[in-house]
């Protein structure tokens, strides 16, 4: 007992220097383990929070992984605290509590350091990811790479510019994969392409890369195809080949892959869209029917994936990963608060600008809340236009930061530039933000649509901004949706498309959310997700080409689609789930 209480008093006593930011450690992987352990002794972390009456919130795991970043000495202390504490619980009651009553006392003693606080006040605000560095001042990622799988402009501001063709993204998941040569992770809501999963498995038989991956439990037992996939995959189990079924809270939604962490080949693939046919088959739902005979209206969803090619994004991904995969817990009430991660690429010659990434995972990402936390303070500090691109849009607190963002402008500039592109049926949902921001109401009883009396942005940008403001909201390009192809013996195949990107863009700043699979909705908290906001000159204008295409290209504005719609109203009893069951039709 004597032996723990000594190494307590030694652990904090070290505390009181945590401003002497002299030596920093470069360990991430094991930064990010020791980080997770604490925060997962409940009794030790909520030990070191009440130390720090100052800090108004728990400390996030991006706090405490800067505080090891730059005392890497207290890693072997604190794994020989968390090892002391175990040994305590299995010893007696009275031992654990006399030893934790120990630390609690050391704590609130010795962590009260003026320059411990000053560092930790630093990344109290949601905008104040903790920044990993490598030695020398060594860029923290080589090099960006953005993909779409449909077409874009080659100048985002002249409509009139060359239509440059998209992307194979199924091909881009396989050159990543195949570019692997020690181990690969991965995390997808849904998976039905046979060839990536014999892509893995030829890895691992061919070249002995260890494959740690996991698939939505739901979606394994929802379809049959995906089940096919899992239990293809299965037959390889092994403690170098794992397949988890992800019993998620929510919904186990990331479309993350994770090359080579610790080696020179270290990537990270994030993607809009899921291991799927519908969402990065080139071909789209039709194929299995020739070429030559498969109508043009056979696409996929409108997806994209960024390729950030690197050591560090690979190591914080891949321990997010492992809480998932390796350490199986489950929502909220277990995932640790996560904060965010900025990691700096190489300055740019032309601009003299450094790109950055902002890393950030759910459930718990950002001070807890994403939404909250990470992209309305992003809405809020930005300046000049704002486009979005997403799928399914229902988060109040994103609405009202841009309604707060609207009146800024209409104060100080006259006017609020935003234009947007969301998939049709989902703009028009009756908790569609979009709706809401056409200054729309979905009346459930009959199924039209009526201007909503009460609507904060219509009070917000006035009369004369309305017209403006509802043009540029606007749905689909008209090939996106459901379709039918006649056969020859009079029966017809379905064919869906959707608009599946989850993006913002903000130009003037420079500034995108890409790779991301997070639906701006309150139940997309509660999922596992990944968001991913990128600083960077040339990828920022590759994303607008994308989106410029389709806003060039949309079928009708929110208000245009409501009015036909009214034309032929019927009332609505679906009741979907904003985030969940959208989001099931993958």
């Amino acid at each position: 007992m004597r032996k723990l209480l000594w190494t307590v008093h030694f652990l904090f006593v070290l505390l009181l220097g945590v401003s002497s930011f002299a030596a920093q450690s470069f360990d991430y992987p094991k930064i990010f383990d020791t980080t997770y352990k604490l925060m997962a002794n409940k009794d030790l972390y909520k030990a070191l929070n009440d130390s720090i009456p100052q800090q108004s919130e728990p400390l996030t795991q991006s706090q405490i992984v800067f505080i090891l970043q730059n005392k890497p000495e207290y890693i072997p202390l604190l794994d020989n605290v968390l090892g002391s504490l175990a040994v305590a619980k299995d010893s007696s009651p009275e031992t654990y509590n006399n030893f934790l009553k120990a630390i609690k006392v050391d704590l609130k003693q010795r962590a009260q350091s003026p320059d411990f606080i000053a560092q930790l006040q630093a990344y109290r605000g949601p905008d104040s990811p903790a920044v990993l560095n490598l030695p020398g001042g060594t860029p923290g990622y080589r090099a960006l790479r953005l993909f779409v799988n449909h077409p874009r402009l080659q100048n985002p501001d002249d409509l009139n510019s060359k239509v440059l063709p998209g992307d194979d993204l199924r091909q881009v998941v396989l050159d990543f994969i195949a570019g692997s040569e020690e181990e690969i992770w991965y995390n997808v809501f849904d998976f039905d392409l046979k060839v990536i999963a014999d892509a893995l498995k030829d890895k691992h038989k061919k070249k002995s890369v260890k494959v740690f991956g996991g698939i939505d439990a739901g979606t394994i037992a929802a379809r049959p195809e995906v089940k096919a996939i899992y239990d293809s995959l299965r037959q390889l189990e092994s403690s170098n080949f794992q397949t988890v079924a992800v019993n998620s809270v929510g919904l186990n939604h990331q479309k993350i892959l994770v090359r080579d962490p610790m080696g020179p080949r270290a990537a990270v693939l994030f993607l809009s869209g899921n291991f799927t046919q519908s969402c990065i088959g080139p071909e789209g739902d039709l194929v299995n029917i020739p070429k030559a005979q498969r109508p043009s209206f056979s696409i996929p969803n409108a997806n994209h994936a960024l390729l950030v090619l690197g050591a560090l994004p690979a190591q914080v991904t891949k321990a997010e990963l492992r809480k998932t995969l390796e350490f199986k817990i489950r929502g909220q009430s277990q995932y640790p608060i996560g904060g965010s991660f900025k990691i700096y690429g190489e300055k740019s010659k032309d601009s003299g600008n450094t790109p950055s990434i902002t890393l950030s995972f759910s459930p718990k990402g950002g001070n807890g809340d994403i939404n909250k936390s990470i992209i309305a303070p992003l809405i809020l500090n930005s300046t000049g236009p704002i486009e979005a691109l997403h799928f399914a849009f229902s988060s109040k607190q994103i609405q009202d930061a841009l309604q707060q963002r609207a009146a800024k402008d209409i104060s100080e500039k006259g006017t609020f530039q935003f234009r947007s592109v969301g998939d049709t049926p989902f703009a028009m949902r009756e908790w569609s933000v979009f709706l809401s921001l056409s200054g729309l109401k979905k009346d459930l009883p009959t199924g039209k649509y009526l201007v909503d009396a009460d609507s904060s942005i219509l009070k917000v940008v006035g009369p004369a901004a309305v017209s403006e403001l509802q043009k540029n909201i606007r749905t689909a390009p008209a090939i996106y949706g459901e379709r039918h192809l006649k056969l020859a013996d009079g029966s017809s195949l379905k064919t869906t498309s959707k608009i599946h990107h989850k993006v913002f863009i903000f130009p003037e700043n420079k500034t995108a959310i890409l790779g991301t699979s997070f639906n701006p909705s309150e139940n997309a908290e509660t999922n596992n997700e990944q968001v991913v906001i990128v600083q960077d000159t040339g990828i920022v204008k590759q994303a607008r080409r994308f989106f410029m295409y389709l806003f060039k290209n949309s079928a009708k504005s929110v208000n245009e689609e409501a009015t036909r719609r009214n034309l032929r109203a019927l009332p609505d009893t679906s009741g979907d789930d904003p985030a969940n069951t959208a989001e099931r039709g993958d």
